[in-house]
């Protein structure tokens, strides 16, 4: 009897456990190619394709986040009414340099949501923006427009495409835009699973954006020999301004 009895109480003791137990994250698949983006002398930008598998009942969003910096900016105000002037200096520290976002537009109002901890206010508790007497939210979408001016700040609704696997899962595809102002450097590209506003799983891949040829000689230059840079610079800028002297010289000399 007390046999039967220890076997239940183990019995209900297993059930408890596997009620207690996390439900697992939902799997996501994910490749990326290529896995390198080589700045050249006429860069211009570039794609990389994502492709994925996805639960069947989740929604896609493929993220990157750039790597944090500091950036120095001039507020502009009237002065005495008349004169648009630079009137104060504004200091946003922690920012992403990059954040590029595709989405669908069944998350748009997750993603755009003040709350949210997926699109461009996620970031947003994590600035500091000096002075902090400033008004915070104000100043961060100013920045985020000026971001989105250089298409370092990207949300697309309609980049994503999907299907359904053999096995009913959803397959993903997108062509993720590299702009031509993002930095080297190596980055985090963030896949996830979405379902009832949560992230319920995610895959991360890495790609590498990187210099070659001329612009990784201008780097070397700028970093390692900066006087040299420097001189070269100013002697570049004197001898085109010579350059554009004589052309309208000649311009000028020619109308007569």
């Amino acid at each position: 009897m007390k046999t039967i009895q220890l076997f239940f109480i183990s019995l209900f003791g297993l059930v408890l456990l596997a009620g207690m137990t996390p439900a697992r994250a939902a799997e996501v698949v994910a490749t990326l190619d290529p896995t390198e983006v080589h700045i050249s002398a006429f860069y211009n930008g570039t794609t990389v394709s994502v492709a994925g598998v996805i639960p069947s009942d989740t929604e896609a969003v493929i993220r990157i986040i750039g790597q944090r910096e500091n950036v120095h900016a001039k507020e502009k105000g009237k002065v005495g009414g008349v004169l648009w002037m630079n009137i104060k200096d504004i200091t946003y520290e922690n920012v992403p340099g990059t954040f590029i976002l595709l989405t669908s537009e069944n998350l748009k109002d997750v993603v755009d949501s003040p709350d949210s901890t997926i699109g461009f206010a996620s970031v947003k508790n994590e600035v500091t923006i000096l002075p902090e007497s400033e008004d915070k939210d104000f100043l961060y979408g100013e920045f985020v427009k000026l971001k989105k001016q250089q298409h370092l700040f990207l949300e697309d609704t309609s980049a994503i495409t999907y299907g359904t696997d053999p096995d009913g899962n959803r397959t993903i595809s997108a062509n993720l835009p590299i702009p031509p102002m993002m930095k080297p450097g190596s980055y985090d590209i963030e896949i996830m699973a979405v379902k009832d506003g949560k992230v319920v799983g995610q895959e991360n891949l890495k790609l590498k954006v990187i210099e070659i040829g001329l612009p990784k000689k201008l780097s070397e230059l700028a970093f390692q020999h900066s006087l040299l840079y420097g001189i070269m610079a100013v002697v570049i800028a004197v001898l085109a301004g010579l350059l554009m002297g004589v052309i309208f010289k000649g311009k000028g000399g020619g109308a007569h």
